[in-house]
């Protein structure tokens, strides 16, 4: 298919998926789980698909601004803080803020192959 034929929304998610691979600094895997976001005294259930040790895109339908803090549950097991760094329709990535050695202790088993 060239670029020309693709629909209008084609090309939307053509372009979201090449600038999530362009702003990637770290390996991610790709994952279904549950999370839960803390923005000040609101909580927000959504579902993480992809995790790295840098962060995770999550689905919320309630965008949320970019730079946006929150704090992060995965699995109802890791709590991490981020923050907003990008917003596409209902697809936001959050970057971790805590340090690297932090993120890897707290995942676990979490982080293996990351």
């Amino acid at each position: 298919m060239t670029v020309s034929s693709m629909s209008k929304e084609e090309k939307k998610l053509t372009s979201i998926k090449n600038g999530l691979e362009s702003m990637r600094s770290t390996k991610r895997r790709t994952v279904v789980w549950p999370a839960k976001l803390q923005v000040g005294e609101f909580e927000f259930r959504s579902t993480m698909y992809d995790i790295s040790l840098g962060g995770i895109r999550v689905k919320l339908s309630l965008p949320l601004a970019r730079g946006t803090e929150a704090s992060i549950t995965i699995k109802n097991q890791v709590t991490l803080n981020g923050r907003v760094v990008w917003c596409a329709g209902e697809f936001m990535g959050l970057k971790f803020c805590d340090p690297i050695d932090v993120i890897r202790k707290a995942f676990k088993t979490l982080s293996v192959g990351l």
